[in-house]
């Protein structure tokens, strides 16, 4: 896994396109998983690691797969609050209201 791609330089989408180009060659009828977290609205089409990515799919029959995830309501995050806390719902309210003001949900 690997967190806040958004941030990766060109050296390090070069040693990931290694790995995966190496992992895709050598293990014949093998298969690797990637998963890597990025903030969408902070990456253009043409940041390095989407480029890389749509270059592999398009030269090595590589499938990617883009996952859209949402920010949480705040009846959402206080319900998840609620259940981490084995709280009740109204008791996890208050702390719930301050972690989407601080995290836009995030």
């Amino acid at each position: 896994f690997l967190d806040d791609c958004q941030w990766i330089d060109n050296a390090s989408v070069a040693l990931l396109n290694q790995i995966l180009m190496i992992s895709g060659s050598a293990i014949k009828d093998h298969r690797f998983f990637f998963f890597g977290a990025c903030r969408d609205d902070e990456m253009s089409e043409t940041h390095p690691l989407n480029l890389m990515l749509t270059t592999m799919n398009s030269l090595c029959g590589t499938k990617t797969t883009k996952i859209h995830v949402t920010s949480m309501s705040k009846d959402a995050l206080n319900e998840m609050v609620s259940t981490e806390l084995s709280l009740l719902p109204r008791i996890t309210r208050p702390l719930a209201d301050i972690l989407h003001h601080k995290t836009k949900g995030s």
